[in-house]
């Protein structure tokens, strides 16, 4: 299978491309093949309606190649840093160019991370607001990696019980998020989506 793992974070060299990249290694270690995109590398242009009204302009020229990588993807990993309560505004951005051709019927698994005790309510946040045109479908796990400065960091082994736990819990939610993508590939191949009659979600 292909996976895309995004990270969702304006700042280089930041803590979500750290478990991004760990993520993209664990998935080529079992076979999968994948997409990264690090939004703070490949920043996209903030999205206005000439992304519809233009579909040779900048926005649409942008989009192109990542669009074309989503669409090969079977599923998603979120990766979201928690400020100030709420996701990174490249990540909200990201879901506005995204729409059924990238993402309907795909499962996501999302992961926030805290460089403290927090990283929820970014959850909540993707759950609630990012999926309702694009039909992207969160799975019912989810990870929070709090503390995440003393966390994945490779190549060097930790003997931090804290760490060797998430990395287990990271690799369950990986398990799920892999059967999902199998299960819903028979719904993408289906005819049962008619997106053209209801193209927004309500």
């Amino acid at each position: 299978m292909k996976i895309a793992v995004i990270c969702g974070s304006q700042r280089k060299s930041s803590q979500t491309a750290k478990v991004g990249q760990y993520a993209v290694n664990h998935l080529t270690g079992l076979g999968h093949e994948t997409f990264f995109l690090d939004l703070a590398v490949t920043p996209l242009t903030h999205f206005d309606d000439s992304f519809w009204k233009e579909p040779t302009g900048e926005l649409q020229t942008q989009w192109h190649p990542i669009s074309s990588e989503l669409k090969s993807c079977d599923a998603l990993i979120v990766i979201t840093p928690d400020w100030h309560g709420m996701v990174p505004s490249c990540l909200k951005n990201f879901f506005l160019y995204c729409g059924v051709k990238e993402t309907a019927n795909k499962p996501g698994l999302i992961i926030a991370l805290s460089a403290s005790t927090g990283g929820y309510l970014p959850v909540a946040e993707l759950r609630i607001s990012s999926s309702k045109n694009n039909r992207i479908c969160w799975i019912p796990d989810h990870l929070i990696i709090r503390n995440v400065k003393a966390c994945f960091n490779t190549p060097t082994p930790s003997d931090d019980k804290d760490d060797t736990y998430i990395q287990a819990r990271f690799s369950h939610s990986l398990g799920l998020l892999l059967q999902y993508a199998v299960g819903l590939s028979g719904v993408r191949e289906s005819a049962v989506a008619d997106y053209k009659t209801y193209p927004f979600g309500m």
